[in-house]
């Protein structure tokens, strides 16, 4: 006498709970919505990808949103995120981390910076006071005085300022005003030949200014970097790019309790389950197992002449095949609504990266051009470090995505264990 003790479902995800027979309205799809927070997969035998050299390139290998195919079934999802998104992942866990190392660097560099600038003030202060005391140009005081009489006004143009204090510097000259702006241009494109047309044309305006400005030497303490307007530019546009990632941080929510996202994937999630039980896919899988189970009942009966393990037969698999094909149409169909939430964030976050990725390259590109260790640049560059720092911020509507808690397959296989007594 043979009897059949137990069968054993190989692979099976979703079980029947223990007490399920003893519960009046108990039915096999029941519960099959998983947790939202247990859906994340995280695979430890994940290669990194190449560590990204900068922003800019760490923006370019950022890899496409992914679609409903790529997150509607537990295998989709491994092999995407084994494939394509979790090497990236850890890529940019390394690029952050190299990050950190740059900035480190130039905070060093702008403290260096910052004691040279300080030096060069100092120098500068002592400069403009020596020609003062030659009377070659006016004094704090009397900059006071023509602004308080209204000779000149603070929020006036650059240009217009020095066109009004042309007469006041040409009167300490002793040159007439055109004298003067004809001077002060061509300082501007040749200093060398306006040494020289002073030194022949006014020879004892020449040893006045020599005077001064001799124990300086021929460096031009006052001369600010060329490069400075295309620097303030960058800066601008910086600031105006951190307020962006602010605002876009804010209206994602990045997964925060109680933020309008996290409120809207609650909602999704909360509809799956509620309209899961009812829903044609479930009510379709409860006939076919049921029919399957009956089936099953019958076969289990012809198995007189055998012992141990029996696979099931392959009309199992062709029913369970029918039921995994009905939870992929259940999950593609909320698949496609989770991640319109996701997207929301994808799209606002990639533009503002590549904006700062993109400022961060021209201000290193514009550096090189000069003096690396100028304090304005680097400055620039401390400010793209803090902002590629949150660059981590652009994987968050990826992990969320993945979250998708799909419902799992069943298993297409298995056998019984027939044992004789």
């Amino acid at each position: 006498m043979k009897k059949i003790l137990f069968t054993a479902l190989a692979g099976v995800v979703l079980t029947m709970p223990l007490m399920a027979q003893e519960e009046e309205v108990w039915h096999y799809t029941q519960g099959w919505i998983p947790s939202w927070y247990s859906t994340s997969i995280n695979l430890d035998d994940i290669k990194a990808a190449s560590t990204p050299k900068n922003m800019l390139e760490a923006v370019d290998r950022m890899p496409a949103f992914p679609t409903a195919e790529q997150i509607y079934t537990v295998e989709a999802k491994e092999k995407a995120l084994r494939d394509i998104y979790q090497p990236y992942e850890k890529a940019l866990f390394a690029a952050w981390d190299k990050n950190g190392e740059v900035s480190r660097d130039v905070d060093r560099r702008i403290k260096v910076a910052g004691e040279k600038q300080q030096k060069s003030n100092q120098k500068s202060m002592a400069q403009y006071q020596s020609n003062v005391n030659a009377g070659l140009m006016p004094s704090q005081q009397e900059m006071m005085d023509m602004m308080m009489s209204g000779e000149i006004n603070p929020n006036w143009s650059e240009d217009k300022i020095m066109d009004a204090m042309a007469g006041k510097f040409a009167a300490k000259w002793g040159v007439s005003k055109q004298e003067y702006l004809k001077i002060i241009n061509m300082a501007q494109s040749n200093p060398k030949g306006a040494e020289a047309y002073i030194k022949s044309n006014h020879p004892d305006l020449y040893k006045r200014l020599y005077a001064a400005n001799a124990p300086y030497g021929n460096e031009n303490v006052h001369a600010d970097d060329p490069r400075k307007p295309e620097f303030d530019r960058i800066n601008d546009e910086l600031l105006k790019a951190q307020d962006d990632l602010q605002e876009a941080r804010v209206a994602y929510g990045e997964n925060l309790q109680h933020s309008q996202t996290h409120s809207k994937y609650i909602t999704i999630y909360e509809q799956m389950q509620k309209e899961w039980d009812n829903s044609p896919e479930a009510k379709q899988i409860e006939a076919i197992e049921m029919a399957l189970q009956k089936r099953l009942d019958a076969w289990y009966s012809t198995l007189t002449n055998e012992w141990g393990e029996v696979p099931y037969p392959a009309w199992y698999t062709t029913e369970r095949q029918k039921e995994n094909a009905l939870i992929d149409q259940w999950n593609k169909r909320w698949a496609i609504k989770w991640l319109k939430v996701a997207a929301d964030g994808d799209k606002a976050y990639r533009p503002i990266f590549r904006r700062i990725a993109e400022l961060g390259a021209e201000n290193d590109r514009i550096g090189e051009q000069g003096d690396t260790e100028e304090m304005i640049y680097l400055t620039n560059k401390k400010f793209v470090c803090t902002l590629y720092g949150q660059m981590m911020s652009l994987y968050v509507p990826i992990r969320d995505a993945m979250a998708f808690p799909a419902i799992e397959h069943v298993a297409t296989t298995g056998y019984t264990i027939v044992e004789a007594f």
